[in-house]
């Protein structure tokens, strides 16, 4: 039953997080949309939302893996300096990009 309300909770969510943004898309406009805002929901909200997905999955098996590896439960991405590891190539990877005119 608590997979079942989680699952159903994070469908839920992940419904609303494709009408939060910058561009004004509401329910109704999803059986009348104009070619921007079907634009933006392509481009933008449904690959912000898989990654979000993916993300989340990943950290999860991540995890597990750190407790089978460790033998230890209460071990997780956070405590083991995963995140902070992520975050500094994050950081290091936009740094480095370099900005390229269309001129």
């Amino acid at each position: 039953m608590k997979i079942f309300i989680l699952t159903l909770l994070l469908v839920i969510l992940g419904f609303a997080s494709l009408f939060l943004g910058f561009t004004d898309i509401s329910v109704m406009d999803l059986f009348s949309m104009t070619d921007r805002q079907a634009l933006v929901m392509v481009v933008s909200r449904i690959p912000r939302l898989a990654a979000v997905v993916i993300t989340g999955a990943s950290m999860s098996i991540c995890g597990v893996i750190m407790q089978q590896v460790t033998h230890n439960k209460f071990v997780s991405p956070t405590t083991a300096g995963t995140m902070d590891a992520q975050s500094r190539n994050l950081v290091s990877l936009t740094q480095s990009q370099v900005r390229i005119d269309s001129h």
